[in-house]
């Protein structure tokens, strides 16, 4: 009896370590990609050219430029001024952990779908977000598109289906990084 006891008291102890190194090495993880995104956004905004507010307009070409910083591609910065957020977007849909990343399509033509977390340092204020609220997204190139929320819902996947069902120039999709759920928040252009 006093030997199960034993057993179960060091394997309790044991579990607790784990659990309490594993949490520390989360949260140090999170606070590395925090500080990696500002680190991204304050160099991207030293290699943009001069911001100007922009117009979305028909282009020839709506394929998006990109930037390399440390083998990364990003297609610009996602702010949302009255959260205090901004963030590099990858070009190309993948570590979806680290930084928002571009799903599909362009700024230019008004498709341009963007995923994220609700992770701390991304949009772990998810829940706060308001229609009205300003979106605005810098291209590599110093363009500003300013765009205003329209629509925000709750949705179990964020399949092109879920995607597609709104009429935005800007699909901003949000993973709840603690349940099953992604808020898909639909952006017009502010002229």
């Amino acid at each position: 009896m006093m030997n199960k006891m034993k057993v179960c008291v060091i394997t309790g102890v044991c579990l607790v370590v784990v659990g309490v190194l594993a949490l520390t090495f989360w949260q140090g993880s999170i606070t590395f990609s925090k500080q990696k995104a500002a680190s991204y956004v304050n160099t991207l905004t030293t290699l943009i050219p001069e911001p100007q507010g922009a117009v979305i307009e028909e282009r020839r070409d709506n394929n998006m430029s990109v930037l390399s910083l440390e083998g990364k591609d990003f297609v610009g910065i996602l702010e949302m001024p009255r959260y205090e957020l901004a963030l590099p977007v990858c070009a190309k849909w993948g570590n979806l952990t680290r930084f928002p990343c571009r799903f599909s399509g362009s700024v230019y033509d008004k498709t341009m779908q963007i995923g994220a977390t609700s992770q701390n340092g991304q949009f772990d204020f998810y829940r706060e977000i308001s229609v009205g609220d300003t979106v605005k997204f810098t291209d590599v190139e110093g363009n500003v598109y300013t765009y205003a929320v329209t629509n925000l819902r709750y949705e179990k996947h964020a399949d092109k289906s879920a995607l597609e069902r709104e009429d935005s120039a800007l699909t901003v999709f949000v993973k709840n990084i603690y349940g099953f759920e992604y808020l898909i928040i639909s952006c017009n252009a502010v002229a």
